[in-house]
C-alpha cells in the first residue's frame, strides 16, 4: 500500500494568542516560522511536522501535542530553566519515559523520550 500522508500538523488552541506564543516561543527556544494570519503561528518542528498555535476559545485547554525528544533530562532542565514546571517523570512499559507540562491554557505538552532507541 502506498504512503497516503506526507506530513502532520499539530494544533494547539489558545485563548490568548499573545500569552501562549510568548509560552511556545520559551518551550521551543525560536520565533514561529510563519504566522500566516493573526491569531496563529506554526513552528516547523521536524521536516515533516508542524506546531500550530491557534487562538480558538472553545478548544482552548482541551488539546494536547507531545514532543518526541533525544534527552528527556535535558529538555527537563532546559524547561526548568525557562521556569516551566514540569510534572512527575514517568516510565512507561520500560519502552518510554515521559514528562507532562501544562501551557497557559492548561493544553497537555508531553515530552517523551523513546527508551528503545537506546
Amino acid at each position: 500500500m502506498p504512503d497516503r500522508f506526507n506530513d502532520i500538523a499539530a494544533v494547539i488552541a489558545t485563548k490568548d494568542y499573545a500569552a501562549a506564543r510568548s509560552w511556545y516561543v520559551r518551550v521551543i527556544g525560536r520565533e514561529p516560522d510563519l504566522e500566516p494570519i493573526e491569531g496563529v503561528g506554526e513552528w516547523q518542528i521536524a521536516a515533516t511536522a508542524w506546531l500550530q498555535l491557534a487562538e480558538d476559545h472553545d478548544r482552548a485547554g482541551k488539546t494536547a501535542v507531545r514532543f518526541g525528544v533525544d534527552d528527556l533530562a535535558a529538555q527537563i532542565a532546559a524547561l526548568h530553566a525557562e521556569d516551566i514546571e514540569t510534572g512527575e517523570l514517568m516510565v512507561i512499559a520500560d519502552m518510554v519515559k515521559v514528562v507532562d507540562v501544562a501551557d497557559p491554557d492548561g493544553n497537555e505538552v508531553s515530552f517523551v523520550q523513546d527508551l528503545r532507541a537506546e
